[in-house]
């Protein structure tokens, strides 16, 4: 869609993608023009979204009676980031390096413990003393683990039988992990392994997440092969663009290459406050925080100078006008926004946006402990565990609702962090609180949420209860509503909201970015404002749904 750059432009939300759609369009040689506007609302007192990366003072007096004393860094959103996977993983290199923090990165090379072993928690055997179950990272272990497991038995039959099973309906165009992991694999499959990496990505039930949505890959080896197994042995080869952007990359990229994982010095707080810090400095966005945004208006008759169609937008301190929206906040949030002005309601139904608010959100519990023990006294080297869904009505097996803990001691290691202590961090809720039955409730306060923590841990590892190990440092708190389920039928959803935009009332000049609508990781927020970003440069104007415009 061919446009002029928009005169204003207003982003809506402060968190990654807000923050880095900021930064991006600061860098447009459009952007220093004296007659361009660009505002960033935040409605929260604080920018960064779900990045909250914070340092605390810690001491104690150890085994030999010496005090000790330092800092810890804790992490209550995201923590790790991947180098590849997606197409935003170089978008989230280029950042960094643009940004010199390529001297924060951590990297996790495939050899580290990290990358090496990650656990799966067995609450079947027993309540009071669930048992670890390591992972396979290779052929010998493979073989070893699903003789020994409970959670891993039938894993070699259920991937030998795979590339034999039928493919699905051409009449059926997406389905839920878990039905896709069973129909694929095996029911038990689905069951422990497939519902654990849901839990450790999306805090969600399997049963209600799309398949195609989420993991794309693995339907369209399906589509393209038959067979997942088979589809998994043909890699896809990148388009040229994409092998000029790792080309552009020089050292970065090809250091990348060796590393599993990798997370950033000081945490990943490091990087919107490194945003922060230069969109300020180049001063030419108008960033407000402690705003809140009451309603947007989009009257039917209303022009500018530049014969656009204006936006109307009320806040908690003004309301002023603008020619282009950039949202990164919540579709649930953007439809109350668009749905709370006071107006003649053949007004609301023009401006009026289909199926944002189809997709439920899941509320995560997130605990942090640091206790005055070092990690390998406490755990095995390693990322964490994660615990399969319950069977069905037998919440009892897990009941604090615990979705996965990682070892951040060993997960992401910190150079700066008091060494001898062991950080660990609780995710908790989700489908717990919401679809598993019977549903557990939301603790009431940040102790109760915290007290079961520690009790958890206390079952899992016994060694703190018998030796009477309280934790020193204790953060705990809900995130409500943070991280987004996309349900079956999400894209053909979200193709039909490309329209909508591009051809409706907005006539394109709304675009959406962020986890809301194609990928919750981090690198997919990068990869969205990408996108939005490269088109206004080039003079055209992008919904931010594209992606979806060929779903089928």
């Amino acid at each position: 869609m061919s446009s002029s750059f928009p005169r204003r432009i207003t982003i809506l939300g402060g968190g990654l993608s807000g923050l880095t759609t900021a930064y991006r369009l600061s860098q447009l040689p459009q952007a220093s023009s004296s007659h361009t506007r660009i505002t960033l609302i935040e409605g929260w007192n604080r920018l960064g979204g779900w990045i909250d990366s914070q340092k605390h003072h810690v001491e104690f007096t150890n085994e030999r009676g010496e005090l000790v004393r330092g800092d810890v860094t804790l992490e209550s959103g995201p923590r790790s980031l991947r180098p590849r996977g997606s197409r935003g993983a170089v978008g989230m290199l280029r950042l960094l390096k643009d940004l010199d923090l390529t001297d924060h990165i951590i990297p996790i090379p495939f050899s580290h413990s990290a990358a090496r072993n990650r656990f799966l928690l067995d609450t079947t055997t027993s309540t009071f003393h669930p048992q670890l179950t390591a992972l396979p990272s290779s052929l010998p272990s493979l073989l070893t683990s699903s003789r020994r497991s409970n959670l891993l038995k039938g894993l070699i039959p259920s991937i030998l039988s795979e590339p034999f099973k039928p493919k699905i309906s051409s009449s059926i165009t997406d389905e839920s992990v878990d039905s896709f992991f069973s129909r694929r694999f095996s029911p038990s499959i689905a069951q422990n392994l497939a519902s654990s990496m849901v839990h450790g990505i999306y805090a969600t039930s399997s049963s209600d997440l799309s398949v195609r949505a989420a993991f794309p890959i693995l339907w369209e080896k399906e589509q393209r092969y038959n067979s997942v197994l088979l589809g998994m042995f043909r890699s896809t080869p990148k388009t040229p663009e994409e092998v000029k952007e790792w080309e552009e990359l020089g050292e970065l990229g090809e250091e990348s290459k060796k590393w599993s994982l990798y997370g950033l010095q000081g945490g990943l707080g490091a990087l919107t406050t490194r945003l922060y810090e230069s969109i300020k400095r180049r001063g030419v966005v108008d960033i407000r925080s402690n705003e809140m945004i009451n309603s947007i208006y989009l009257p039917k008759n209303t022009v500018s100078n530049d014969n656009a169609k204006t936006i109307h937008i009320h806040t908690s301190k003004e309301s002023f006008e603008t020619d282009h929206i950039i949202s990164s906040i919540s579709p649930s949030k953007l439809h109350s926004l668009l749905q709370s002005s006071s107006r003649n309601p053949a007004e609301a139904q023009a401006q009026a946006l289909p199926h944002l608010k189809a997709n439920p959100y899941t509320s995560v519990g997130v605990v942090n402990l640091v206790y005055p023990i070092a990690s390998s006294k406490l755990h095995p080297e390693g990322f964490g565990y994660l615990i399969p869904r319950p069977s069905e009505g037998n919440t009892a097996s897990n009941p604090h609702g615990v979705l996965g803990v990682i070892f951040d001691s060993t997960a992401v290691p910190l150079s700066e962090d008091l060494k001898g202590v062991t950080k660990i961090t609780i995710m908790m809720g989700g489908p717990y609180w919401s679809s598993y039955k019977p549903t557990l409730q939301i603790p009431n306060t940040s102790e109760e949420l915290i007290s079961n923590s520690i009790n958890h841990l206390e079952t899992v590892f016994p060694i703190l209860k018998e030796k009477g190990i309280k934790p020193i440092l204790k953060m705990g708190r809900v995130n409500y509503d943070c991280i987004p389920t996309y349900t079956p039928g999400h894209g053909g959803r979200m193709r039909e909201l490309h329209h909508a935009i591009k051809e409706g009332e907005w006539g394109g000049r709304l675009s959406l970015v962020g986890n809301g609508y194609g990928g919750v990781g981090l690198n997919d927020c990068v990869y969205s404002v990408d996108n939005v970003i490269a088109a206004l440069r080039n003079g055209d104007i992008l919904t931010g749904l594209e992606r979806w415009e060929s779903w089928e």
